[in-house]
């Protein structure tokens, strides 16, 4: 029987865990201190807002028959690892805020023997104003399967339209005089940080969505030799210095990210985050980001498009 793409998903209701926003600041440590006074202003950070495809997944229905292959995950996605993540934030969502995320799952591929997954979603707000636009493609399975073959089912990601910059909500930017201030090549960020496994249970709560992400012995089940830093929580390294820079609601108002991750993560690892200044216009400013290991090897790479009034 050939299966129909792409596959509507239950929506899922808001608001996120108060825990979950929590730790998300807490697992910032020393380095997240625009990250930290965004939670103080009763808003959710930018890198939360990759959370949004999670949360429908983790909200579907479960076959109590099916082996997860990730023994006490959480995740809908099992294994819960996103390779790519491309979204666009229209506006702020409060902590306590009520929200309602529709999404589908469009399709799945094998590439070099491993499972992957893409699920595209939106969030609207209680007055049904859109917050987010997602579309994530995650690892099904982190261990590579001997004798997959590569191959599509649905639609692969690359042939699905990217979630692009809203100028609709531009001028509602506090940031854009700073924002339009820049020069390009400017460069944030570029200290070492210590993703440290202590900042990653931090983050992980204790009722992680994925506890590859805290439990050493079920990363180990899941076929990695420690626990790994989530996506997001590689990528909230890289965003707080251009808050730092413009201020911590810049990337809160139609901004449009391109993030991939490349290289795990593993806990007590040193990274460096890096943002460059890559284009300034008169209705845009682009950022390169990036967080490059101590061994040199590139975690995370990316781009943001913030678009100006």
């Amino acid at each position: 029987m050939t299966e129909t793409w792409p596959k509507p998903l239950r929506e899922a209701r808001g608001p996120i865990r108060a825990a979950k926003l929590d730790g998300a600041a807490e697992g910032m440590g020393e380095w997240g201190r625009e990250c930290r006074a965004l939670a103080a202003d009763g808003l959710v950070p930018p890198d939360m807002l990759t959370a949004m495809t999670l949360f429908i997944l983790s909200s579907q229905p479960r076959d109590p028959e099916k082996k997860q292959a990730i023994p006490g995950g959480g995740g809908g996605v099992a294994g819960g690892v996103w390779v790519r993540e491309r979204y666009t934030i229209h506006r702020p969502l409060r902590r306590d805020e009520v929200f309602t995320v529709r999404g589908n799952s469009e399709g799945r591929h094998v590439h070099k023997a491993r499972r992957y997954g893409t699920t595209s979603s939106e969030t609207f707000n209680a007055a049904g104003e859109r917050v987010a636009t997602n579309l994530t493609t995650g690892l099904l399975s982190y261990k590579v399967q001997d004798g997959l073959a590569d191959g599509v089912e649905g639609r692969a990601p690359d042939d699905i339209p990217s979630p692009r910059p809203d100028w609709s909500v531009a001028a509602n930017n506090p940031c854009r005089d700073a924002l339009g201030a820049l020069q390009v090549g400017q460069a944030l960020g570029g200290y070492p940080v210590t993703v440290s496994l202590a900042l990653m249970e931090a983050r992980d709560t204790k009722n992680p969505d994925n506890p590859i992400h805290s439990d050493p012995e079920l990363a180990r089940k899941a076929g990695l030799s420690k626990p790994i830093a989530g996506g997001s929580h590689v990528l909230s390294f890289a965003l707080e210095p251009i808050l730092q820079a413009v201020g911590r609601q810049a990337l809160l108002h139609g901004a449009a990210f391109d993030i991939r991750w490349k290289a795990p993560v593993y806990a007590d690892r040193v990274m460096t985050p890096h943002a460059r200044v890559a284009a300034v216009g008169a209705d845009r400013v682009v950022f390169d980001v990036d967080a490059v290991l101590d061994d040199g090897a590139t975690a995370m790479t990316g781009q943001i498009t913030v678009p100006l009034a």
